[in-house]
């Protein structure tokens, strides 16, 4: 069985925020990602963690968070 992470990362320049989110495989290579445009209120959820990247999701993965911006994913099936 494979083991998935996934990690974060707010990118863009100021006035239009995105968050690129990364499945990688176990020696760390990205396999999968999706962006995720962001206004004002998720830039802050996300940095004073009351939302995760796990709740903006990679279609056919399921996100287990380990904190807001990185965690395990699984494939669905």
């Amino acid at each position: 069985m494979e083991i998935y992470t996934y990690d974060s990362k707010i990118i863009g320049p100021n006035g239009y925020k995105e968050l690129m989110v990364a499945v990688l495989n176990y020696k760390g290579n990205p396999i999968d990602s999706c962006c995720h445009r962001l206004d004002s209120p998720d830039i802050h959820d996300l940095t004073t963690a009351e939302t995760g990247a796990h709740e903006f999701g990679i279609n056919g993965w399921e996100l287990d968070p380990a904190d807001q911006y990185q965690g395990y994913a699984t494939k669905i099936k």
